[in-house]
């Protein structure tokens, strides 16, 4: 089917040529480096630093958590000053901060230079939604769609050069991960200088008065209910990285190979199906059933995983496809959800200071979700599935009216409203 072919598929995930495509190049190549990083961050700082594995996750979690209060300045910085201004700042101190781990010697270095990396990273996820929506446009939707797909790609590239690394597993081989890693921060900053010097947008007069609130994100209730409900929900994005290989290995009687099969299906489902389910979410109304549906899934998806226990092998490998499939979608529809309900509720002058927002309650669940996913919910093996299912469920089912508060309380949404009342009540002649 010509739908299904090589060319209609890159058509549809790549922007047309402009100033889309130039930030999806630079995109994708960042997620490059990202591919290559992850799998090999923990054996380099174990096997090369020869750092304690207790002593690597308490650094990673302090300079974790001392990044979230940068959040929401960060954020606003970029509405204020010019997202590309913020975002090429915050590129160029990553590159910097990803080539000073190869100077890391002990515990205290590590903090020191992974506060430093945390700092650009959390400045970077706050202001880079205020550049996307700026480059977006009318289109902002389908095109973080579009990105999401791409960036997908290039993390499975960066990973496929990352298992040659790990593969050699020389201390050579791990430092040249970890420059080309820098490197693509710094080509990615190189190519964002072709997208125009975006000027931050004129605020409305009575958030220019003297005594009016600065920070209105933290006003708005409807965003902060959606903040708390989408933020809590991305422990999903964990549960394949950090549960199920736990699962399948010390739970089940599914064979070891099947890690690498759930992997495989999520990538490969992500990469087809995002654009293409994701093209369909483009409102407010649709964001909040997006999100429904991706509660409704991720609770039948944990629900056949809890199964996986005390079966043949065969029938636990049947049943953590049907699971890893069901989560992969319920992923799909929590990303094209997120997308539709922070461009439609914040406003576009403020799109930083809402993206901070949203990031850090997400910044908070992903400090918590080794706890809960390893710590408690897998510990506590069927129950533990069931509950989390249940948690995603109840907090999709939550999303449709946070979707309908949310279009009601728009000011555009209000105004237009206010239009229509005066209209209906004049007399035609």
């Amino acid at each position: 089917m010509t739908t299904l072919s090589p060319a209609a598929f890159a058509k549809s995930v790549v922007p047309a040529p402009g100033g889309q495509r130039t930030y999806a190049l630079s995109s994708f190549v960042n997620a490059l480096g990202t591919g290559m990083f992850m799998p090999v961050y923990v054996l380099y700082f174990t096997r090369v630093v020869e750092l304690p594995k207790t002593q690597l996750g308490l650094a990673f979690a302090i300079s974790g958590l001392l990044g979230i209060p940068l959040s929401i300045p960060a954020g606003d910085l970029a509405d204020r000053r010019g997202p590309r201004k913020v975002v090429l700042f915050a590129l160029f101190g990553q590159g910097i901060s990803m080539i000073a781990y190869l100077f890391v010697q002990g515990f205290w270095s590590l903090l020191l230079v992974d506060t430093v990396m945390m700092l650009f990273t959390t400045v970077y996820f706050s202001s880079v939604s205020a550049l996307i929506r700026r480059v977006g446009g009318d289109d902002t939707v389908t095109f973080r769609s579009k990105l999401r797909t791409l960036g997908n790609i290039g993390i499975s590239g960066g990973t496929l050069a990352a298992g040659v690394g790990i593969s050699v597993d020389t201390e050579a081989g791990y430092r040249v991960l970890l420059v080309l890693n820098a490197a693509s921060f710094l080509v990615s900053y190189a190519v964002l200088l072709r997208l125009p010097d975006y000027e931050p947008l004129p605020r409305p007069e009575e958030e220019k008065a003297e005594g009016a609130p600065r920070w209105i994100a933290l006003r708005d209730k409807a965003f902060v209910a959606y903040s708390l409900v989408a933020g809590t929900m991305a422990i999903q994005n964990f549960i394949l990285e950090m549960m199920i290989p736990l699962w399948i290995v010390a739970y089940t009687d599914a064979p070891g190979w099947s890690v690498t099969a759930a992997f495989l299906i999520n990538t490969t489902l992500v990469v087809l199906l995002q654009v293409r389910l994701g093209d369909k979410v483009q409102s407010l109304k649709d964001g909040g059933a997006a999100l429904r549906q991706a509660g409704v899934v991720l609770m039948v998806g944990c629900a056949a995983m809890s199964l996986m226990r005390h079966q043949a092998a065969w029938i636990a490998l049947i049943l953590l496809l049907i699971g890893v499939v069901l989560i992969t979608l319920g992923e799909i529809w929590y990303s094209s959800g997120t997308f539709a309900m922070e461009f439609g509720l914040p406003p576009e002058y403020a799109q930083g200071q809402y993206q901070g927002l949203a990031g850090t309650v997400t910044s908070l669940s992903t400090a918590v979700a080794p706890v809960l996913l390893l710590g408690l919910a897998l510990s506590l093996g069927r129950v533990g599935w069931l509950g989390l299912g249940v948690l995603m469920l109840v907090l999709g089912l939550t999303s449709p009216a946070i979707a309908a508060w949310g279009e009601r309380t728009r000011p555009a949404a209000a105004k237009l409203a206010a239009e229509e009342a005066a209209a209906a009540k004049v007399i035609p002649a």
